[in-house]
């Protein structure tokens, strides 16, 4: 279900309000006619028992900022969002029918930078399935870095891959991120804090790593934290007292305990991935969100910057695909931000990173998410992982496929690449308490 919003608020505004990805829904009538290839896409299950909500043809933009706990943001929910001049009612989404936002897999040329980038700066957690590749003689170098129920798949490459826009990160304690940067200076090209409040606590760190990619860490609040997300599923990671089993691996990058309501827990300070931020060539938000919504089923929005506000005609657009729960503001669990830009020089070539994300709520609703994608001929194999996924009986077996090209469904034409892993949430990877944890058999770099 695709919605598009036009929001009469500044440039600036939207810029520091979308990077905090919040999803507010007012039904299009943009796309009246249903070419056979659209027809031919099929709704996944997990929609039809998904609730809809009345709400108000206008109301406060980005609401979940006006809570006292929020303040801190300097964003002050003063703008209206109103729907589109063709549309008459408006509706909100309880539930996405993509489920998580997994990983991000980044080429790295060696360990020298990603360790305490990743695990210190950042403050993710080690994962044991990769962590024999830290020994010397290690056949592999691989290594995850995980952060509640999200991962970075850091594999070697010649050159370190980067994401073509940032990458939106929730994280426990900002203070320490700053901390950790100051203590840890040569692992990262840059940082600055943004938007500080009157107590001298940031409300946001951006920080650029060594290879170019660009992270936006934000606290965790009530509002935004999501135990679904940081507790219920979770990635395993090795804890400080397994030394044991560990050695120096566990006292050098191991998660200490902290005690939590009389009870111990072993939690990251990076409590998962938010959001990814693309940019992409003026006039494709649109489509590419049609995209989402036709070939999985997804919820997706399409706001519209002002005119006058961006001084640019026509007006950039943003799309917005959801993930997981959306709570009555409008806010996501997760999100892909697809941001329009008119200068084609700020797009760098596709380097070849990629996403995971488990789509659907059962093994039904994967296949239908695998047969969308070979309808709009898209699925694509990577020759360099194991997985070489051309049919549904092969999409079965690996419980996951992959395609690279997100298209105009009306023309065939490509509009951006990304590599996207798709898995069924019966996939041994998925991490949930009910699901096996084992090494998802797809890395043999």
């Amino acid at each position: 279900m695709r919605f598009i919003v036009s929001c009469q608020c500044s440039f600036v505004f939207m810029l520091q309000a979308l990077s905090l990805c919040a999803l507010i829904f007012s039904p299009s009538q943009a796309f009246t006619s249903t070419p056979p290839l659209l027809s031919s896409l099929l709704p996944l299950t997990g929609r039809s028992t998904m609730a809809t909500t009345p709400l108000p043809s206008a109301f406060k933009c980005m609401a979940l900022y006006s809570s006292k706990e929020d303040s801190n943001n300097n964003v002050e929910a003063a703008a209206t969002i109103t729907s589109a001049p063709t549309t008459t009612t408006t509706a909100t989404i309880n539930q996405s029918t993509l489920t998580l936002l997994e990983h991000i897999n980044l080429n790295v040329p060696s360990h020298e930078y990603i360790l305490d980038f990743y695990y210190q700066v950042l403050g993710c957690g080690m994962d044991p399935r990769k962590a024999q590749n830290l020994k010397p003689n290690a056949p592999k170098k691989t290594l995850w870095a995980n952060c509640g129920a999200s991962q970075f798949h850091l594999p070697y490459g010649d050159v370190g891959q980067a994401v073509r826009g940032h990458i939106g990160l929730r994280v426990d304690d900002l203070n320490q991120v700053r901390q950790q940067l100051e203590t840890f200076k040569d692992c990262y090209q840059s940082y600055k804090i943004v938007d500080v409040d009157g107590g001298g606590k940031p409300a946001c760190i951006q920080i650029v790593d060594m290879y170019g990619n660009q992270f936006h860490c934000r606290p965790s609040t009530t509002s935004t934290n999501n135990p679904r997300l940081t507790e219920t599923w979770k990635q395993p990671i090795i804890a400080a007292s397994e030394t044991i089993e560990w050695g120096d691996i566990a006292t050098t990058f191991g998660i200490k305990e902290k005690k939590d309501e009389e009870k111990s827990i072993i939690r990251t300070n990076c409590q998962g991935i938010d959001y990814v931020e693309f940019l992409v060539p003026a006039g494709t938000a649109e489509t590419i969100a049609l995209f989402y919504e036709k070939v999985f089923d997804a919820t997706t929005t399409v706001l519209t910057i002002d005119a006058a506000a961006a001084a640019s005609s026509p007006s950039p657009k943003i799309a917005i695909v959801a993930f997981g729960n959306i709570s009555p503001q409008g806010r996501a669990d997760q999100s892909l931000i697809f941001r329009e830009t008119t200068d084609s020089r700020s797009i760098p070539d596709y380097d070849g990173h990629h996403i995971a994300l488990y789509a659907g709520q059962d093994a039904k609703d994967f296949d239908y998410a695998f047969q969308n994608c070979l309808t709009a001929d898209v699925v694509w194999v990577n020759p360099r992982f194991s997985d070489k996924v051309t049919s549904l009986p092969q999409a079965r077996i690996e419980k996951q496929f992959r395609f690279k090209d997100i298209i105009d469904l009306n023309t065939g034409e490509v509009v951006y690449e990304l590599e996207h892993e798709v898995r069924s949430v019966e996939h041994e990877a998925f991490p949930a308490p009910q699901k096996k944890t084992n090494d998802d058999g797809c890395d043999n770099v």
